[in-house]
């Protein structure tokens, strides 16, 4: 069970799914929007659901907003409400804050006045659909940040019936291998030694370069 809390504030479409999705982890969640529709839309799910104002500290302040671990600042189109929550939040000693944007520059913006990591859900969500499209093999992929990102991929033809030290991926290919689902249970094992052979219908968890994942070929 996740033992830390979190605050999500905006339960808009991105907002709702977000607090929805922790809550049912078993985390405890804190979920504010200024519309009780949305707020509704939540309370049988997260927590704590409360209708408040979050330019307001005292609003913040009285929704428990200081006792959160991480929050959650989901209101990506509404830049002066965005920038006021995380300064609160900082004031209020949020250990992490994650902010929605809708562009580049709304990201530059939240960026510079205390946001840890700004994301841009629908621009990630569709670099991870292009990339799949491109490339049939990969099962799942996540963006870490700018430099590295960890996909599952179905064994590239290239790859089977080698070794993993034959292969020597780090070096030809700057990707590293973190898990290996294999046989029919298609079970995740993460204890594997140098001379394990990739077989055909292994599925590979793997650490890669970004900037070098257009020039794998992953089929």
């Amino acid at each position: 069970m996740n033992s830390k809390t979190y605050v999500v504030i905006g339960l808009g479409i991105f907002g709702s799914a977000v607090a929805k999705t922790i809550a049912r982890s078993g985390a405890d969640v804190i979920a504010i929007d200024s519309s009780m529709s949305c707020v509704e839309n939540v309370a049988d799910v997260v927590s704590n659901a409360v209708q408040a104002d979050c330019c307001d500290l005292d609003q913040l302040k009285e929704a428990g907003v200081q006792d959160a671990d991480i929050a959650i600042v989901a209101m990506g189109s509404h830049l002066e409400e965005s920038i006021m929550a995380i300064i609160h939040l900082r004031e209020l000693h949020v250990k992490e804050i994650i902010a929605k944007a809708n562009n580049h520059n709304y990201m530059y913006v939240l960026e510079r006045v205390g946001a840890d990591r700004v994301i841009q859900p629908e621009k990630e969500a569709g670099q991870r659909l292009a990339e799949r499209l491109l490339n049939p093999n990969i099962v799942d992929m996540f963006n870490v940040d700018n430099e590295y990102s960890i996909l599952e991929i179905k064994a590239p033809s290239l790859w089977q019936n080698h070794s993993l030290i034959e292969l020597e991926l780090r070096k030809n290919y700057a990707v590293n291998i973190i898990g290996i689902r294999s046989g029919d249970s298609k079970k995740l094992t993460m204890s594997f030694t140098p001379d394990y052979v990739i077989r055909p219908d292994d599925s590979l968890i793997i650490v890669a370069d970004s900037k070098r994942l257009q020039q794998l070929d992953l089929n």
